[in-house]
This record gives structure tokens, sequence and C-alpha cells, in this order.
């Protein structure tokens, strides 16, 4: 099997490995931070940077966002948005690409949102400051960068050296089992995915691969966006908009701000 062929595969079971997560009250969270900035949502153009297979761009138009564009390095997974897309007559504008070519997508937006601690991908520096100057350039003046991040704290403390997770739907069924480890001067992580497709029963699929991440403290985001321009706005638990952050919250979301000159 090819990598193509591969990709392809994987991306038909990415959905049902992650069947579970609640995407409707994700996008719920994310509406009500944005409405802190803009009430017209038919009129808010949205960028979705490492989108998937486009589940958050899906659940952000049941509730009235018209005007919505998406981008992921995997292009498998825009294949897989496109025909979600396609098949329920949705207009949305998919592109292939990546944090850091993200400055070749077109046009300006009111908000760029990145979820999934998407962020925690950009494992470099380098990269880190490139890309946020990249998002902070896709948005017009004003605009507001909605993210959220790995919490150092938290996974430093609360991360599982080994965990299997198995997931079934008809005949297709996906089990992985992933094993981490990490590296608490640089702050990376690796996490060794063992993964298993069935189709009716058959094993379809066996593969073994590595991801690689970078887990976060705050004042280190905060340092990223301001030498990028951004102000910080908020920060807050993710899914929890009116809450404090607390130290142990795995998962914090951030809403940063382009100012207006």
């Amino acid at each position: 099997m090819d990598q193509q062929q591969f990709d392809d595969k994987y991306s038909d079971f990415y959905d049902l490995l992650y069947k579970d997560k609640n995407y409707k009250d994700e996008a719920l969270f994310i509406d009500k931070l944005i409405t802190g900035y803009y009430n017209q949502q038919k009129e808010i153009q949205l960028l979705d940077l490492a989108c998937g297979t486009g589940r958050h761009l899906d659940e952000l138009h049941n509730i009235g966002y018209v005007q919505l564009s998406g981008s992921d390095i995997s292009g498998s997974m825009i294949k897989v948005a496109e025909e979600r897309f396609k098949t329920q007559g949705k207009s949305v504008k998919l592109y292939n690409s990546s944090f850091q070519k993200s400055n070749e997508i077109p046009g300006e937006y009111d908000v760029v949102i990145s979820m999934f601690s998407a962020v925690n991908y950009i494992i470099n520096y380098q990269d880190q400051v490139l890309s946020f100057r990249n998002i902070y350039n896709l948005l017009k003046k004003g605009g507001v960068f909605i993210f959220d991040f790995w919490n150092g704290n938290a996974v430093v403390d609360h991360y599982s050296p080994v965990k299997v997770v198995r997931k079934k739907e008809g005949d297709k069924e996906i089990q992985r089992i992933s094993e981490t480890s990490i590296d608490t001067i640089t702050q990376d992580v690796t996490v060794k995915f063992t993964c298993s497709l069935y189709e009716q029963e058959k094993r379809e699929l066996e593969f073994i691969e590595s991801h690689n991440l970078h887990y976060y403290y705050f004042p280190e985001i905060k340092n990223l966006l301001y030498q990028t321009g951004f102000s910080v706005d908020k920060i807050c638990p993710f899914m929890n908009a009116d809450a404090e952050v607390n130290p142990m919250d795995w998962n914090i979301a951030v809403v940063a701000k382009k100012g207006n000159k």
C-alpha cells in the first residue's frame, strides 16, 4: 500500500475514531467566543486551520455561519471534507495547506480558528512564529484568532504512558494503542500510535506512526502572540467560556485579537 492509499484509508476511519467527540457543543462554544466581537453570523468570514474532515465547519454552518473556509495539511482529509459538504449541499472553500504555508490561502477573515489542539503540532520556535504571523496576516483589522492548546502543567502531571481506544460503527472498527513519552526539558511529546483497521471483521490495515508535538505553558503562548502582533483578550478552560483557568486544565482556549490599526 503506497502513502496515498494509506492516507485515504486512514482518513476514512478518522471520523470513526472521534465519533464520540461532541463537535456540536464545540461549535456552540466557538460561537459564544465569537459573539463577544461579532453578532451577525452570516456576515462573518471564518477560516478553520487544521480543519481535518470538516466537522467543526459542518456544525458552524448548522448554526448560521455561511462564509466558511477550511484548510488542512492532509489532502485526504480535505477530500473527505469536500465530499461531506458536497453531499449536504453546503458551500465551504477548502485548501490543502499547513500552518507554515497558510500565507498562501487567499482572502482576509474576521475569525481564524484552530481546534483540537492543532497548534501543538507546531514543534519548533521558528515555525511557531511563522505560523502565528501567517494567521495574523490572514485576519482583517480587529479580527480574532481562537484556538486551544495542551497545558504543560496538566500534561506533565496527568499524561497516560499507554492508552487503548476501540471504536466500532456498522462494519467498520478501529483499535488504536497510544504510547506516549515526554521530554520535560524541551517540552516535546512523542506519541507512537499502533492502529488496526477492520471492515466486516477483516483486518484491512495495520500501521504504526509517530506524532511529534510540543506542549506549551501559557506565558510561552502569550509571548508568541505578542511577538506576532496579537493582544490576548481571553483565556478559559476549553468548553467553558465563563470559567477561570485552573492550572491543571488539560486544554486551554485563547482568544487573541489583531489590532484595528
